[in-house]
C-alpha cells in the first residue's frame, strides 16, 4: 500500500503542473520532462567533456508557459519532495550515480563531480568512453516507456584530457575553409574511428593522385557534429620522403587512414606512415615514421588496402592484439603479384602472410583480399581469390611468437563468390561482396544470408553498441545485419559517394560529407534505421495456400506460377526489395507477412522442400492479426454449402461444388490461385475450373481427405494470397525483448579470477505484452566466440507466465591470457528491436582491485598511522618513528648501510651512517630524486602509509615489536573491489623476501602439504623456496628495520599480487662483539675476585671484616702544621 501511495504522488507531482500537451494533430510533442546544459556543444544528443576540472551540469524543468516565480515554486516543491535528478555514468566496467543539488541563485538543479570520483588517472591511454543517463526518477524505469516524457537525457561523456589523439598537433593547423577549394577534387573520405571511445575520429579526404592537395586530416570529439579540427601534414611527411628519395613528394595524396589504440597509420600513394606512440608525453607537433618494407617494394601503394580489426585495449597486457596488414595485388592471370604482409604491436617487425603451402601446390596464383587478426581465439584470417574461387583460411599462431603457423588450423572455407573484404564481429565474422556471409566459429564454416542483384558491397561499419553492421553498395544504397541474427534489410536511404559513414558511441548512424558553408567544414545527416527498415519489402508472384495447425498458428504452403493466371506485378513491391524473390529462405525467420484483406503472421520456420509435388516450399508462422478472408458482399458464395470429392485415390487431387441452386453462385475463373481454408480439415488452392463451376483443387493435407465431405456453412472461407498483389512480407513490430536479471550493461568487460565461477541470468519476454502460445519454449540462444577459454554452461528454466529464463555459468579452469565474448540473442526477434541480444565479454584476467594484504588482529588505522600514538595492553608503542634518511643496517653491521633504499627522506638534510666508502655510494632516493626539499618530494598521505618500497621515500612510520621476534604470524589476506575478504590459502603458495638483503630472519612455521612439497620440486627454478600462507611464521633475530615482500607464485593468478611488511624491532641486546666482551670480561673480573678471596682464606689470612673496613675507612689522616712558639722565648 505504501509504495502504491508512492507512485501515485509521484504521478500527480509529474502530470499535475504540467500535464501533458499536443499538438494541433493529437500527437505528443516528444519533449522531455527535463532538459540539461552543461560543458556540452550543440549536436543531435547530450554530449559531455571531461577536462582536467570537475564535471558541471546544470538540469532544469520544462518551463512551457511558467512565470518565473511559479518556475521557481515548482522547483522547491519537487526538491521538498526529494524528487531529484540523478546522473548514471557507466561504461564497460563501472557504474556511477550522482545526485543533483538545488542552486537556488541559478534555478537549477546541479551536479559537481570532481574528476578524482570518476578517474584518478590524467596520462594519456586509451580510455573507455562513458555512458551518460539524466534521470529525473532513478529506479524507476519500469514505469517508463520509450519515447515518453519521461524517458531519461542519454549521451556520452569523453574524456579528452586522456584520449590519445587529441593530445596531439598533427602538422600545421588550419581552418575549415582552407580546404573549400579543393572540395571539387574530392573522391571519397576514410575515417578511422577511435577503437574505445567512438566520438572520436580521424577524416582524410581522399583525392585523385598528382594533385597539389597533399595529406590533411580532420579531428573531431564529437563524431563529426559539431567540432572538428583540421590538418596539413603534408610538409611533415615530405620531409621524410626527401631523406630517402630524389624524385621529392610532389603529387602525394591519402589513400587510407587507421586509428589504434596506440598509432595513427597513413597509407599514401608513396609509402606507409606511423606515428610515434600516441601514449607517449605530447609534443608539437606529431612526428611520423616512413617505414621500408621489402615485401611491397616496387609496388604501387594507391591500389594497396590497409586492414586492421578494432578493438578497445585499455590494458597493455592485450596491445599485442593489434595486428595491422597491407595487400597489394597488380597484374591479372599469369602476371599477378599478390603480396600480403602484417604487423604487431609496437609494428617494428613485418612478417608476409600467404596462403598455406598445401594450397599453394594446388594453385600459386592466389589474390589475396584481406588478412586479419581475430583476437578470440589469437588467430589470423586470410582471405584469397584463385580461379576456383573465393577462399577463407585460418592460421593459429605461434607460442610465443608474433607469427603464425603456416598450415591452417582447420581446411579453409570454400566461397562460392568473389568477396570484396571481411569483417570481424565480436561474435561473428562476415564477409561481403556481391553477396553476404556470416559465420559464428570464427570462419570454420559460412552461411549464407543474401543475394545483391547487379550491386556489390563496398564497405561496411560496425556499430558496436547494438551489434548492427551496415553495408554500403557502390550505388549508395544500405542494408543492415544484427548480432545473431541471420538475416538482413534494406534501409530506404541512399548516401552520396563522396560522403562516409559514420556511427557514433550510441549506434547513431550518420553521413558524413564535406561542407564549404559549415564552420567545421562538415555536414552531416542522422540516419534513422528503425524508421528506414520498415520500408524494406519483399513479396513473389506466386500463390500461398492457408492451412491452420491450431487456433494461432498456420502454415503457408507456396504453390508454383498457376497457368492461366495473369497477375499484375506490384512495381512498389520490387522498388522496395533487395531481390524479388522466387522463394523463402531461411534469412526470412522473423519477418511478417501482410494480407491484404487483412491478417498478420510472422514466420517462425521455413521449409525449403515440400512432400507434395506442385508445392515448392513451406513456411510455419505464429498470427499476430487474425487473418481476414473475403468479405461476404465480395464472395457471395461463402453463404454456401461446400462439397469436398476426392478424385484419386492418393487425395492429390480434389473437386469443389457450390451446394447452390443460383447458377451465379459457383466457382470461376477470377477464384483460380485462391484457398478454399476449413480450420479442422486440409485447405485446397484451386488449380482450375470446370464448366459447371466446379473447381478442381489440390488439398495441402492429403492425408485428411475424405472421399466426401460437406463443409456447411460458416465452416469454410476463402482466402487469396495468390501473388504480389495479396501479400507482402517485411520486418514486423518488435515482439521480443531481453532483460540481464543482473543488471549488467550491454557490451560490459567482466573479469574473471582463474578459478572464479560466475553466474549470469537473462529473461526473455514478449515485449507487445503478449503470451506466448508455445509452452515452455526456447527463445534465447548463446554464441560463444572461444568456447575452449573459459567455460560456459547453459540452463533454461521457464517462470510462471511462461517467460524463458537463461542462466549462464561460467568457470575459468585455464591460467592464460585468454577472452571470449558471449552474446545471447533471440533469432526470431525483430529488427527493430532494441533489445533482443545482449553481449559481454568474459576476460581471464586479474580482476578490478585484486590484491593480498597483511592485516594484524589489532588494526591500525590509516589517522593513526600518520598522526596517532596507538600502544598494545602492555603500553608499549605500536609504531615506530624512522629517523630521517634512514636506512636499516647491513650484514656488515648496523653502522654500514648498503641497500639502496631510503626510508623518511629528506634531501636538504644530511644522510647519516656515510662512513665507509660502500655506504656513501649506496642509497638511491626515488620521489625525492632531483629535488632539494622535502615538500619537492610530493609526499601524500597515501605515500606515507604505502609499505611498498617505491615509496620508501614517503615512509616515515612502521611497525614496531620488540626483541626476541619470535613465530610472528604474517596473517595474509585476499583482497578484491566489491567482495569480503578472505584468508589466502593453497593454491595461493607465496615466497619471502627481504627487500635490503638481510638475513637475520627465517621462516619458522608453514603448513607443508603434499601439494606444497610438489610445487616446490616443480618450481626450483625460481631459486626461492616457496611456502603455503596458511599458518606462515617469522622469527627475526636482527635489530631495527626488515622489510619483507610477500609475492605470490607465478602461475595461479594472471597478476602480480605482491604486499611488503616493514617491521621494526627495537630494545635489543648490545651488537656483537660489545655484548659478547662486557660478558666476558664481567666473568673474568668475578672469577678473579673470588680466586683472590680463596687464597687469601686458604692462607689463614683473616678476611676483612666490616668493622674493620670501616674503620678503616673512617680513620683519621695526620696533618702536618707548622708548630706556634711563644716570641719571648726567641728573644
Amino acid at each position: 500500500m505504501t509504495q502504491t501511495m508512492i507512485i501515485i504522488s509521484i504521478l500527480l507531482l509529474v502530470l499535475a503542473p504540467f500535464g501533458i500537451t499536443y499538438d494541433e494533430d493529437g500527437d505528443e510533442e516528444g519533449e522531455k520532462f527535463f532538459q540539461c546544459e552543461g560543458e556540452m556543444e550543440e549536436s543531435n544528443r547530450v554530449r559531455l567533456y571531461l577536462g582536467l576540472d570537475n564535471l558541471v551540469v546544470d538540469c532544469m524543468l520544462r518551463r512551457t508557459t511558467m512565470s518565473s516565480i511559479q518556475y521557481r515554486n515548482q522547483l522547491e516543491l519537487y526538491t521538498s519532495a526529494d524528487l531529484l535528478p540523478t546522473v548514471e555514468i557507466y561504461n564497460s566496467t563501472n557504474t556511477l550515480t550522482f545526485t543533483f543539488s538545488l542552486s537556488k541563485v541559478k534555478s537549477t538543479w546541479q551536479v559537481n563531480i570532481p574528476r578524482k570520483n570518476l578517474t584518478i588517472n590524467t596520462v594519456s591511454a586509451p580510455v573507455d568512453e562513458w555512458y551518460v543517463e539524466f534521470n529525473m526518477f532513478h529506479g524507476m524505469s519500469m514505469f517508463v516507456s520509450p519515447g515518453s516524457m519521461l524517458e531519461p537525457l542519454k549521451g556520452t561523456l569523453v574524456d579528452i584530457a586522456r584520449e590519445p589523439i587529441l593530445q596531439w598537433t598533427i602538422g600545421e593547423e588550419f581552418v575549415a575553409k582552407d580546404v573549400v577549394p579543393h572540395l571539387k577534387r574530392v573522391v571519397n573520405l576514410e575515417v578511422s574511428q577511435s577503437p574505445c571511445a567512438s566520438d572520436v575520429a580521424v577524416l582524410a579526404p581522399v583525392f585523385p593522385p598528382g594533385g597539389h592537395t597533399g595529406v590533411i586530416l580532420s579531428v573531431t570529439r564529437s563524431a563529426f557534429t559539431s567540432e572538428a579540427r583540421w590538418f596539413n601534414v603534408t610538409r611533415t611527411l615530405c620531409g621524410l620522403i626527401n631523406e630517402v628519395c630524389v624524385s621529392g613528394c610532389v603529387g602525394i595524396s591519402i589513400v587510407n587512414v587507421m586509428l589504434t589504440n596506440t598509432h595513427l597509420f597513413l597509407l599514401t600513394n608513396r609509402g606507409l606512415f606511423i606515428s610515434q606512440d600516441l601514449l607517449s608525453p605530447a609534443s608539437r607537433p606529431l612526428k611520423f615514421t616512413l617505414l621500408f618494407l621489402p615485401a611491397l617494394a616496387q609496388m604501387d601503394y594507391s591500389s594497396t588496402t590497409m586492414w586492421f580489426s578494432s578493438q578497445c585495449c585499455t590494458d597493455r597486457l592485450y596491445f599485442n592484439d593489434d595486428i595491422i596488414s597491407l595487400i597489394n595485388n597488380e597484374g591479372e592471370g599469369d602476371n599477378l603479384n599478390s603480396r600480403c604482409v602484417y604487423s604487431e604491436y609496437p609494428f617494428t617487425k613485418w612478417s608476409i602472410c600467404r596462403a598455406s603451402n598445401a594450397e599453394l601446390k594446388k594453385n600459386a596464383r592466389h589474390r589475396y583480399l584481406s588478412f586479419l587478426h581475430d583476437r578470440h581465439q589469437n588467430t589470423g584470417l586470410l582471405l584469397s581469390y584463385t580461379e576456383e574461387g573465393a577462399m577463407v583460411s585460418v592460421f593459429g599462431s605461434k607460442p610465443g611468437s608474433d607469427t603464425f603457423y603456416t598450415r591452417t588450423k582447420f581446411p579453409p572455407v570454400q566461397i562460392s563468390f568473389v568477396p570484396k573484404g571481411v569483417i570481424m564481429m565480436n561474435n561473428h565474422v562476415i564477409l561481403y561482396g556481391s553477396e553476404v556471409w556470416t559465420s559464428t566459429d570464427r570462419g570454420s564454416s559460412f552461411k549464407w544470408v543474401f543475394t545483391l542483384r547487379g550491386e556489390v558491397v563496398v564497405e561496411a561499419v560496425t556499430c558496436s553498441a547494438s551489434g548492427v553492421v551496415v553495408f554500403s553498395t557502390e550505388q549508395g544504397h544500405l542494408y543492415i545485419m544484427k548480432s545473431g541474427q541471420a538475416r538482413y534489410a534494406w534501409l530506404d536511404e541512399t548516401v552520396a559517394m563522396d560522403s562516409s559513414l559514420v556511427c557514433d558511441h550510441m549506434d547513431i548512424l550518420m553521413s558524413v560529407q564535406l561542407d564549404p558553408n559549415s564552420p567545421t567544414g562538415l555536414r552531416y545527416r542522422t540516419i534513422d534505421m528503425n524508421e528506414k527498415i520498415q520500408e524494406h519489402r519483399m513479396s513473389f508472384d506466386r500463390p500461398l495456400a492457408l492451412q491452420y495447425t491450431t487456433d494461432h498458428t498456420v502454415l503457408l504452403h507456396v504453390h508454383r506460377p498457376i497457368e492461366n493466371r495473369t497477375v499484375e506485378v506490384n512495381s512498389q513491391a520490387i522498388e522496395h526489395s533487395a531481390v524479388l524473390h522466387t522463394q523463402f529462405s531461411l534469412d526470412h525467420v522473423g519477418k511478417v507477412i501482410y494480407f491484404s484483406d487483412g491478417g498478420m503472421v510472422v514466420i517462425t520456420e521455413v521449409f525449403l522442400k515440400h512432400y507434395f509435388s506442385g508445392f515448392d516450399g513451406m513456411v510455419a508462422g505464429e498470427i499476430l492479426v487474425p487473418i481476414r478472408a473475403a468479405s461476404l458482399t465480395d464472395e457471395p458464395i461463402q453463404h454456401c454449402d461446400l462439397l469436398v470429392i476426392k478424385t484419386d485415390t492418393k487425395g492429390f487431387i480434389v473437386n469443389l461444388v457450390i451446394q447452390s441452386q443460383d447458377p451465379a453462385l459457383a466457382f470461376n475463373s477470377s477464384h483460380i490461385g485462391k484457398t478454399v481454408v476449413s480450420p479442422g480439415y486440409s485447405s485446397y488452392i484451386i488449380l482450375s475450373v470446370l464448366e459447371g463451376g466446379v473447381a478442381v483443387a489440390k488439398p495441402t493435407m492429403p492425408a485428411l481427405v475424405q472421399p466426401q465431405t460437406m463443409q456447411d456453412e460458416g465452416h469454410w472461407l476463402l482466402f487469396s494470397a495468390m501473388g504480389t498483389e495479396n501479400w507482402v512480407m517485411k520486418e514486423g513490430p518488435c515482439r521480443h525483448a531481453l532483460q540481464s536479471m543482473d543488471d549488467m550493461t550491454s557490451n560490459a568487460l567482466i573479469r574473471i579470477n582463474v578459478r572464479e565461477q560466475l553466474k549470469f541470468t537473462f529473461k526473455a519476454f514478449m515485449a507487445d505484452h503478449s503470451v506466448s502460445m508455445v509452452y515452455k519454449k526456447k527463445f534465447m540462444f548463446v554464441v560463444l566466440t572461444n568456447p575452449l577459454a573459459i567455460r560456459v554452461t547453459a540452463s533454461h528454466s521457464w517462470d510462471y507466465t511462461n517467460n524463458h529464463i537463461l542462466t549462464l555459468t561460467a568457470f575459468s579452469h585455464l591460467c592464460r591470457k585468454a577472452t571470449t565474448t558471449v552474446t545471447v540473442f533471440i533469432p526470431e526477434a525483430s529488427l527493430l528491436c532494441d533489445s533482443s541480444s545482449f553481449t559481454f565479454t568474459l576476460q581471464n584476467s586479474c580482476p578490478e582491485g585484486l590484491s593480498i594484504v597483511y592485516l594484524r588482529q589489532e588494526p591500525i588505522s590509516e589517522h593513526e598511522w600518520l598522526f596517532g600514538d596507538p600502544r598494545d595492553e602492555l603500553d608499549n608503542k605500536r609504531l615506530f618513528d624512522l629517523p630521517v634518511n634512514y636506512r636499516p643496517p647491513s650484514e656488515l653491521g648496523v653502522l654500514i648501510p648498503t641497500t639502496d633504499n631510503i626510508y623518511n627522506a629528506d634531501p636538504s638534510k644530511p644522510r647519516p651512517r656515510e662512513h665507509y666508502h660502500i655506504s656513501k655510494n649506496s642509497g638511491r632516493f626515488k620521489h625525492c630524486a632531483g629535488k632539494k626539499t622535502l615538500e619537492e618530494c610530493g609526499c601524500t598521505d597515501d605515500l606515507r602509509v604505502s609499505p611498498l618500497t617505491i615509496n620508501s621515500d614517503c615512509r616515515q612510520r612502521v611497525l614496531r615489536m620488540i626483541y626476541p621476534v619470535t613465530k610472528f604470524n604474517f596473517t595474509l589476506f585476499l583482497r578484491r573491489t566489491n567482495h569480503p575478504d578472505r584468508p589466502l590459502m593453497s593454491p595461493y603458495f607465496v615466497t619471502v623476501t627481504e627487500v635490503n638483503n638481510r638475513s637475520s630472519w627465517s621462516i619458522t612455521s608453514s603448513e607443508t602439504t603434499p601439494t606444497v612439497a610438489r610445487m616446490r620440486r616443480y618450481l626450483s627454478r625460481l631459486n626461492e623456496t616457496l611456502y603455503n600462507p596458511n599458518g606462515l611464521q617469522i622469527s627475526l633475530f636482527g635489530s631495527e628495520l626488515f622489510h619483507f615482500r610477500i609475492t605470490v607464485i607465478p602461475g595461479v593468478v594472471l597478476c602480480d599480487l605482491v604486499d611488503e611488511v616493514q617491521i621494526y624491532v627495537d630494545e635489543p641486546p648490545l651488537a656483537f662483539p660489545t655484548h659478547y666482551l662486557i660478558n666476558n670480561m664481567t666473568a673474568i673480573l668475578l672469577g678473579g675476585l673470588l680466586l683472590v678471596g680463596f687464597l687469601l682464606n686458604y692462607n689463614g689470612v683473616s678476611m676483612p671484616t666490616k668493622s674493620r673496613i670501616q674503620t678503616m675507612i673512617n680513620k683519621r689522616k695526620a696533618s702536618v702544621a707548622p708548630a706556634t712558639t711563644d716570641s719571648s722565648t726567641l728573644n
